[in-house]
């Protein structure tokens, strides 16, 4: 594989094929490529606009070398994670997951640390006092144990280890810690509620999910700009099941919500998003970024199977963190995931 090839073909307009991309990640995975190298491809690539066939090629490349996990769950086994990108909020997804696992549903959480914004999955979960630096093997024991745990991306996937030097030093968001993240989780879940950060990447992910055979997703995008279900205004929504995809437009009015502004649910460092959680759980805040943790679980809960309709989802949510058990789960998540990685 010629890297230089692949960098002169990208930045000068032409697509790459799947064995192409493909053969990208193999080379990083064999540490044939220098920093500089990796990070051309990672600038070329976004500059030129990934395509269904690269995308492909990429994420079967990052699951043929990542460490697979297989906890053994009686249900369905769901992910919340998203691109990133758009306008920054607090840390909706991460939240969406915990409601989801407080609600019975296994939860494999995938994500990384933030190279753009103030704060990932990773870096919340970490002010919040979660063990986020777990083997394979002890979040495969963590999942089984209470139904939820984090999968932090460089400890499973080594390609992802490898580009994250260039990525943050670049300081931009590129395919790999976007669009990658949620289709290579080492848990394979099927269930999966994805906020992708542009419109044009709802129909493209949601048919990527139905090619890797998804039981039930949904991918959304806030219209205003957000890659979540949007309290803002509309939210494009592509529903994957059973092989066929369904688009839709959500508003917040339908499930009984106020719009709101940006700055009434925007975030901020680790330790802030990891206050705004627990005061969300506890029932201390109780205005649009409460509202918007519901939305979205609604969702998480709509596609795991414990809601038959969004609205079902939007009342079940709400009795999740009411009745404390989003709470409890967190509590319970701190506590094991510090054991087991003792």
């Amino acid at each position: 594989m010629q890297i230089k090839t692949v960098i002169k073909k990208l930045s000068s307009g032409y697509d790459l094929t799947q064995q192409e991309a493909y053969d990208v990640v193999a080379a990083i995975a064999a540490d044939e490529l220098t920093d500089v190298q990796i990070a051309g491809f990672q600038v070329a690539l976004k500059m030129k606009g990934p395509t269904v066939t690269e995308i492909t090629g990429l994420a079967q490349g990052l699951r043929d070398q990542c460490t697979p996990i297989k906890p053994k769950v009686s249900g369905p086994l769901l992910d919340t994670c998203g691109t990133g990108g758009g306008q920054t909020t607090f840390n909706v997804s991460t939240a969406n997951s915990l409601v989801a696992a407080g609600g019975g549903i296994a939860v494999a959480k995938h994500g990384s640390r933030s190279i753009a914004s103030h704060s990932g999955s990773a870096d919340v979960l970490e002010a919040l006092g979660v063990n986020i630096e777990l083997t394979p093997a002890q979040s495969e024991q963590l999942i089984e144990k209470i139904g939820i745990a984090f999968l932090n991306a460089q400890n499973f996937h080594p390609v992802m280890g490898r580009v994250w030097g260039p990525e943050s030093q670049l300081g931009i968001k590129t395919i790999f810690f976007t669009i990658m993240g949620p289709l290579i989780s080492p848990a394979d879940a099927k269930r999966h509620i994805m906020g992708v950060f542009k419109p044009e990447l709802v129909e493209l992910m949601a048919e990527i999910l139905a090619k890797l055979q998804f039981e039930h997703a949904l991918v959304v995008h806030g219209l205003d700009n957000l890659d979540e279900i949007s309290l803002l205004g509309k939210t494009s929504v592509a529903e994957v099941k059973d092989g066929q995809v369904k688009k839709y437009e959500l508003t917040p009015e339908q499930f009984g919500f106020d719009r709101c502004s940006i700055e009434e649910v925007a975030g901020g460092m680790p330790d802030y998003n990891a206050q705004l959680v627990r005061d969300i759980f506890s029932g201390k805040e109780r205005g649009p970024k409460r509202s918007m943790v519901v939305l979205n679980a609604a969702g998480a809960l709509y596609v795991g199977g414990k809601a038959e309709s969004l609205e079902q989802g939007v009342e079940l949510a709400q009795e999740i963190i009411d009745s404390g058990a989003a709470t409890r789960k967190l509590d319970e998540l701190i506590e094991v995931s510090n054991q087991i990685g003792e």
